[in-house]
């Protein structure tokens, strides 16, 4: 069997174009490299190399070679990637969140659920939780939208809804509701770790100055002691935990509502029934 070195060092002489090139790329020495592709070229039993006093090259057979080379060690990267994923994910259970108030609500009944496991946490824009699932790089996913297709099995696990926090003096308090489209030019308090809602904010406000917290200690302090308008979501409200001095108005654009979607693959729907039957379209509300 051709030993994947081989193959690697077919490819680097393929990009690179001289032995030189390619030996200082691959940190060996050319004679080394030399050694290497005449082994190549005995194992295979064909001639890979048009050979000159000064030069090498790959003949046709080489090239093709080389092309057949690069789509194996592609593969496998991808068996390497494949199987430790795999292996990952019978100790770890790694969950994308597209928002904090999922990961806030399913975090305590996913840590009673897979005691003895580690659960690994990620907050982003969710743009590419599913193809993360296929990847393996997730085993759970809390998207925004709901999935399509027979590939993933998913449930709608809630519904938040933004208002904005503002002091009574500030104009806009006495409106019954708000667009975010009003919001444009003032500077509002953000968080950075906000998921998805990130995007939708910054679209319709690209003149509003974002005062952006790393940290949530900080950003709750600046926004319990300063005028700044800060976002709220139904979830904190539901639970009485509003900020001291504010009121809080309702966002009318329809991306400020959204639903919450429990994803998995549909291949591992039964490694996960439990959570699925504990889960309700109001477990998130």
């Amino acid at each position: 069997m051709i030993e994947i070195h081989l193959l690697e060092q077919l490819s680097a002489f393929a990009e690179w174009g001289t032995l030189s090139a390619a030996a200082e790329k691959l940190h060996t020495s050319q004679p080394a490299l030399t050694r290497s592709m005449k082994k190549l070229e005995e194992e295979l039993g064909t001639t890979l190399f048009a050979r000159s006093k000064n030069r090498l090259a790959l003949n046709e057979t080489g090239l093709f070679a080389a092309q057949c080379a690069e789509r194996v060690l592609n593969e496998h990267i991808e068996f390497e990637r494949r199987i430790k994923a795999f292996d990952r994910s019978l100790h770890t259970l790694s969950v994308g969140f597209c928002a904090p108030v999922p990961q806030t609500v399913l975090m305590p009944l996913l840590n009673s659920l897979f005691t003895g496991m580690t659960i690994s946490a990620d907050m982003e824009d969710d743009e590419n939780f599913l193809a993360k699932l296929e990847q393996g790089t997730y085993q759970l996913a809390v998207t925004h939208e709901q999935p399509t297709g027979d590939m993933y099995h998913w449930k709608k696990c809630g519904h938040e809804d933004l208002f904005m926090a503002l002091t009574p003096g500030n104009p806009l308090a006495f409106c019954p509701e708000l667009h975010l489209s009003d919001l444009d030019g003032m500077s509002v308090l953000l968080l950075t770790q906000i998921g998805f809602w990130a995007n939708i904010n910054k679209d319709k406000t690209p003149n509003t100055k974002y005062l952006l917290q790393i940290e949530p200690d900080s950003f709750w302090e600046l926004a319990s002691h300063s005028d700044y308008p800060v976002f709220a979501s139904s979830w904190h409200i539901r639970r009485g935990e509003t900020l001291s001095g504010k009121v809080n108005i309702p966002l009318a654009d329809p991306e400020c509502h959204t639903d919450y979607y429990l994803v998995c693959l549909a291949s591992e729907k039964d490694r996960f029934c439990q959570l699925f039957d504990n889960v309700t379209e109001n477990t998130i509300q």
